[in-house]
């Protein structure tokens, strides 16, 4: 039976709340919203007008990098490539970290004072009034530079001899008076005041504060972003926001000056320091070249080296000089020799001596002519004269003179020969010496002469690098940062007059709405279907509307109105239920009290005997009865008084509702001392078959579930158990009871009735567009029906 149940009526769990019902729903809540849109659109005006406006400047900055990879360069860009050591990559990533380094700011925030601020105060906000200002503080001294702390002075009561100045917290709060162009000393610094203008006409109260360079350049590194103004260009976009908009573009512009001034003066350092250490490398090369001329100078006049290769050649040809005049004397001895040997042989006495052979010697040839001619003499005179001849003797005589004479000569001659060749000899030997050193002292001059051209390399190399070093240092004045205009400001960005109204109107329907949300996240109270269907697998048969308290809360469904067609609704649902032909007994029960249960199973009773149908309406919530009040009487002889014996008859305790004479009611009667004992009697099973024989429905009204077991001790004689769920009465955590119920089968096509919805929009759907039959008398006695509409807006019906 349950699973047919389940099957008639579905056990979505999905919720059909639509859009409509959700707006329809915090509709409900109107005044709400009202007030949150005025309060907040209020506090958006007051914002508006009271809030400090703040501005935005930005500027753009050209990083000139190498961006002709690949194409045509003129000559002057590959000399300036060239000085730079190469191209220079654009990383724009690294410019922009540059950019926003601290360092940077805080040499921008110290040379321009941007952390001397200058406000005018007003009755709620203070102006910015950057230097449109007639007078200007300087630090001169601070004893705390360590750990400095920031100033704010107040000056009032101004004049041209000096004013009031108020420094401190609220709570510590001194006073001075102060002239101008005099020091004075507030918290570890010494300060000055001068005024640059006339002071006559300055009237209120202005405020000065001073901030450490550091904390002051955080504040300004904060509020600057910079980023590439596209992906396709090296220009690097910067922005800053600040209360003042002259403050903010000079502090742009002031961050571009220090950034490019910065690159310059980091290649001037570069270049300083690459010259001097080409000065120092260049002291110590002259000096190591130096060193080896002198190696080279003086191993040259230790070995009597001009040039290694013309000495070479002249060696040589000496050597071949030398040889042939040692090879020229060698032969003249043996000429000599052989003329001895010709004087001294006895086969040549007498002969004539040949005189042309070699020697250049004047005298010997001399004498050997005159030995000649004195043997030519001799042989024409031998012939005539007798051999003992005075003539022939005279000519032996002088023969042998000759003789002699020639020979101690060629004695002399080879005396001379063996001395010249000795010498030749000697200077044979040492020129054959000098040319087997010659090698060795090429291979030691090449050595010296090859540190000689490594030095004199390295020493022009670098006097090459200094002069290009000293050409690149003069142009270290063009940098690769341009600043393309000087910064421009717009707004004020803050604060967006239209933005606020926005966010005022919707933070004015946003609060209510999470108002309401987090109420409904904190109500524990079931208020929609979607409670009910989302929780358990229980079918809802029934769906009842809010009917307002004024009304009478008996019967109502003897009209054609909407609360009457709902209970027509249910009692077709129920007719589905069961089998037909045989007696239905429908027992109607809750979770606590008050949660509309007799008021429901009156009026189904009451459209259960519409049609004809005898109905027993049995009131067995004998603890706290309900059913003959709302028909407007006192308690009835009942129930009670028949099941213990009292009262023997069923009719003595039938009563018949009025214009429903099928609709028979037993009351309860009086409170049994125990209801449960009562209800396990024999009798209570006489009395159920006993109705089922006389009426074709009997609708039980029991106690609740959670307070007494009547319904579990009545539920044995059920075919349905209408389980009734009040809205914004029964607790979601009671669904888990019913869910516990439903499982283990105590209850026999156990359904739900969601009772008492209001039409409300805030309690989900309601029935205020449904349109109800009411049949009436139209005018001129013709008959017609006219709509009725429900009013959502009623207090609840306790019944």
């Amino acid at each position: 039976m349950t699973e047919s149940v389940n099957n008639l009526f579905g056990t979505d769990k999905s919720s059909s709340f639509t859009l409509k019902e959700h707006f329809r729903r915090y509709l409900a809540y109107w005044p709400l919203f009202l007030l949150s849109l005025i309060i907040c659109i209020a506090v958006g005006f007051m914002y508006i007008r009271y809030a400090t406006p703040v501005y935005r400047a930005s500027t753009l900055i050209l990083v000139k990098g190498d961006q002709n990879n690949g194409g045509t360069r003129n000559t002057e860009d590959l000399i300036r490539t060239a000085l730079e050591g190469g191209s220079r990559p654009n990383n724009l990533d690294n410019e922009i970290q540059l950019l926003t380094s601290t360092g940077l700011m805080e040499k921008v925030t110290a040379k321009n004072n941007f952390n001397f601020s200058y406000y005018k105060l007003a009755k709620i906000r203070k102006i910015d009034l950057y230097k449109d200002v007639p007078f200007q503080l300087a630090l001169l001294f601070d004893a705390d530079s360590a750990n400095p702390s920031p100033v704010d002075l107040t000056l009032s009561n101004i004049n041209n001899t000096g004013g009031t100045l108020e420094y401190g917290n609220d709570q510590n709060k001194a006073a001075i008076h102060f002239f101008w162009d005099r020091s004075f000393t507030i918290q570890g610094k010494l300060f000055s005041l001068s005024h640059n203008q006339s002071v006559k006409n300055v009237t209120g109260k202005y405020m000065i504060s001073w901030a450490p360079v550091k904390e002051a350049a955080q504040a300004f590194e904060d509020n600057l972003s910079v980023d590439v103004l596209d992906k396709k260009t090296s220009i690097i976009k910067l922005e800053i926001v600040s209360e003042n908009l002259k403050r903010g573009q000079d502090i742009l512009n002031a961050v571009c000056r220090e950034f490019d001034l910065s690159y310059l003066e980091d290649k001037n350092s570069i270049a300083e320091k690459t010259t001097r250490f080409i000065d120092d490398r260049l002291a110590i090369v002259s000096n190591e070249l130096s060193g080896v001329e002198g190696t080279l100078e003086n191993y040259r006049g230790n070995n009597e080296i001009v040039n290694v290769t013309s000495q070479s050649a002249l060696g040589f040809e000496n050597e071949s000089d030398v040889s042939k005049s040692i090879t020229e004397i060698m032969v003249q001895q043996g000429v000599v020799k052989m003329i001895q040997d010709y004087f001294n042989s006895v086969d040549t006495k007498g002969k004539l001596v040949p005189s042309s052979l070699g020697i250049n010697d004047p005298t010997l040839a001399t004498l050997i002519v005159n030995y000649n001619e004195l043997q030519l003499q001799k042989e024409r005179l031998a012939p005539s004269a007798a051999p003992n001849s005075l003539a022939l003797k005279d000519l032996n005589n002088q023969l042998n003179s000759l003789r002699g004479s020639i020979l101690e000569n060629l004695q002399n001659i080879t005396k001379n020969l063996q001395f010249q060749e000795s010498k030749l000899t000697q200077k044979n030997a040492q020129n054959r010496q000098f040319l087997s050193a010659l090698p060795h002292k090429e291979r030691v001059m090449q050595e010296i002469k090859r540190k000689q051209s490594i030095t004199e390399g390295l020493y022009l190399y670098l006097l090459q690098k200094r002069e290009e070093n000293s050409i690149s240092a003069s142009l270290s004045n063009v940098s690769i940062y341009r600043q393309i205009d000087k910064a421009k400001g717009y707004g004020p960005v803050s604060p967006n007059q239209r933005n606020i109204q926005l966010y005022s109107i919707a933070f004015g329907l946003l609060i209510p709405i999470g108002i309401i949300r987090l109420r409904d996240m904190l109500n524990d109270k079931i208020m929609r279907k979607s409670d009910i269907t989302s929780r358990t697998q229980i079918p809802i048969i029934g769906e009842l509307s809010h009917i307002r308290s004024s009304k009478n809360p008996g019967i109502v469904v003897q009209s054609r109105n909407l609360i009457a067609e709902q209970f027509r609704l249910l009692r077709t649902n129920i007719s589905f239920i069961g089998e037909t032909g045989k007696s239905q007994v429908i027992l109607t029960t809750s979770s606590v009290t008050s949660e509309g249960k007799s008021f429901t199973s009156l009026n189904l009773a009451a459209v259960l005997a519409a049609p004809g149908n005898k109905v027993a309406l049995l009131e067995f919530d004998m603890r706290m009865p309900a059913i003959f009040k709302m028909i407007g009487q006192g308690n009835q002889t009942g129930l009670s008084e028949y099941l213990s014996g009292e009262i023997t008859s069923i009719n003595e305790i039938q009563h018949v509702v009025a214009d429903m004479t099928n609709l028979h009611i037993y009351a309860a009667g009086k409170m049994p001392l125990n209801v449960a004992d009562l209800l396990l009697s024999e009798k209570l099973l006489q009395f159920i078959e006993t109705l089922k024989q006389q009426y074709q429905y009997i609708v039980i009204d029991t106690a609740p579930v959670s307070l007494v077991t009547d319904a579990f001790i009545l539920g044995r004689y059920a075919d349905v158990v209408i389980y009734v769920i009040r809205q914004d009465h029964t607790l979601k955590r009671q669904l888990d009871n019913i869910n516990e119920i439903y499982k283990t089968g105590r209850f026999s096509n156990l359904c739900i009735v969601f009772n008492d919805i209001r039409s409300g929009a805030k309690y989900g759907p309601g029935y205020e567009n449904y349109k109800a039959y009411d049949y009436n008398h139209g005018k001129n006695g013709k008959h017609g029906f006219s709509f009725h509409k429900k009013n959502g807006y009623n207090k609840k019906l306790a019944v």
